[in-house]
């Protein structure tokens, strides 16, 4: 196969990851509305789309991978861009630039939803802190006895 034919067999596996990541992105968009609004049911629909979009993700990766190493003119896409510039093909490098535009857009949402994750965590341990805190007074042999050190009112807040 020809240069040419394996560079425009590799612009069309970019464009379908160019998809595939607009996709995604989209999909951690609505997680992030479902992690907002404690939306558990679509939280696990959006996983589950999410999960499936990304296991089509690896399969164009792998075809990817197999063009770029057909090609045999370097190991990431900018040197394969130089190689397709040669050639008078312009749309390899556009198409790169979308795709890394996407990816860093893709890793910011992602990035957001997990500190959304990770606060709802510590929100959580410390309403249980609280709630422990506020337990059943004990008796002993001097009487009543209440917890030391746990209160209704936390001194962090």
């Amino acid at each position: 196969m020809s240069q040419l034919r394996q560079l425009e067999a590799l612009l069309k596996v970019l464009l379908e990851q160019e998809q595939l990541l607009t996709t995604l992105l989209s999909l951690a968009n609505e997680e992030q509305l479902a992690l907002i609004h404690s939306d558990f049911p679509a939280l696990e629909a959006v996983s589950a789309r999410m999960l499936a979009v990304a296991a089509d993700m690896e399969q164009v990766d792998r075809a990817r991978d197999a063009i770029v190493h057909e090609l045999d003119a370097g190991d990431t896409l900018a040197k394969i861009e130089e190689l397709a510039d040669n050639l008078g093909m312009r749309r390899l490098g556009r198409a790169r630039v979308r795709l890394q535009a996407l990816a860093s857009l893709l890793r910011d949402a992602q990035e957001a939803n997990a500190r959304l994750i990770l606060d709802a965590v510590r929100v959580r341990e410390r309403w249980f802190g609280l709630l422990a805190g506020m337990g059943q007074s004990t008796y002993g042999s001097a009487g009543r006895q209440s917890t030391p050190g746990y209160g209704v009112v936390s001194r962090s807040a």
